[in-house]
């Protein structure tokens, strides 16, 4: 009886196993179609103080169906540093939200970018790529 009992515990976890596994590959295939289907462009890192140092907001990542997009930050955005982007592509900041008003080119040697003399804060930014790129 204790044997059954034993083969039966051991069925039912060798089922949820094969279960978890299929749901972990399931999983993993569908992230990377999405991936592959919206391909990355680039990172920029934000902070809510100058100097890039103190208040990190976190990475704000674009993809490929981002590209000319202006996005607003929403929020107080001191200092940017752009952490990667694609070979041929470009990084944008504005001192105004809709990408009005001043505009600073980023470079990924760039280092921290200060919001600019007179700007409180960054108000919106956008990346560009040329096409195929």
């Amino acid at each position: 009886m204790q044997l059954t009992a034993i083969a039966n515990s051991l069925r039912v976890l060798i089922l949820t196993l094969a279960i978890g596994a299929n749901a972990v590959s399931f999983r993993s295939e569908g992230f990377a179609k999405v991936s592959r289907q919206d391909p990355h462009i680039g990172d920029i890192r934000t902070w809510g103080q100058l100097g890039c140092s103190a208040d990190n907001q976190g990475v704000w990542t674009v993809t490929t169906s981002e590209l000319d997009v202006c996005h607003d930050f929403g929020i107080t955005v001191k200092a940017i540093n752009l952490t990667d982007i694609n070979d041929g592509c470009n990084f944008f900041a504005f001192s105004e939200a809709g990408c009005k008003g001043i505009r600073r080119a980023f470079g990924t040697n760039s280092g921290c970018g200060d919001a600019l003399d007179g700007v409180d804060s960054w108000g919106s930014f956008k990346f560009t790529c040329p096409t195929g790129a």
